[in-house]
């Protein structure tokens, strides 16, 4: 069994890699156990069901048990996740995702349909919203470097040098041996 997590930031590009990565890697599944996800689900955007829900029906907790029952269905899986470093501490490598503000903004304004300054207002909130909120509750800091065996700063990179990084500390872990890729 091979476990890789992503965490990162908002809009690092945690969804894509992950997708791209499972592309290349024959027989792993991705598993999108995100706070957007569940938001999907009732309609809403993931700042406005932070604000709303997340705290009060404690989504938090149950998307943290539904990963961790997600992982072990599976022989070998990719889960992004801010706290899938945190749910799955003895994953096999957990990567961290960052870039800087104005591309997430950039990021976000494209993917939602947002002006830059809306955007940027948005990104701010989320940031600390969420970051507090996990922050308060789990007595962690998601975004420290401690939690993570590998830190890619997607700002100027292509998805496909990513993943290539990925790839490559993997196969120096030896967790491909098994595997095409």
């Amino acid at each position: 069994m091979v476990v890789v997590t992503i965490a990162g930031q908002p809009a690092a590009g945690k969804d894509t890699i992950g997708e791209a990565l499972i592309k290349r890697l024959d027989g792993f599944v991705l598993i999108k156990g995100t706070m957007r996800e569940f938001a999907k689900r009732f309609g809403l955007d993931v700042l406005d069901f932070e604000k709303e829900f997340a705290e009060k029906e404690d989504w938090d907790r149950k998307l943290d048990e539904w990963q961790r029952n997600e992982v072990k269905k599976y022989k070998n899986v990719v889960l992004v996740s801010w706290l899938s470093a945190i749910n799955v501490p003895n994953a096999d490598l957990k990567v961290f995702l960052k870039a800087s503000f104005d591309e997430r903004v950039r990021r976000i304004a494209k993917r939602d349909g947002l002006s830059l300054k809306k955007a940027k207002k948005y990104l701010k909130e989320r940031d600390i919203v969420a970051r507090e909120r996990i922050k308060k509750k789990y007595g962690v800091d998601i975004w420290d470097k401690k939690h993570y065996d590998l830190i890619i700063d997607t700002t100027d990179k292509s998805v496909e040098e990513i993943v290539d990084t990925i790839i490559d500390e993997m196969k120096k872990r030896k967790l491909l041996d098994d595997f095409e890729y």
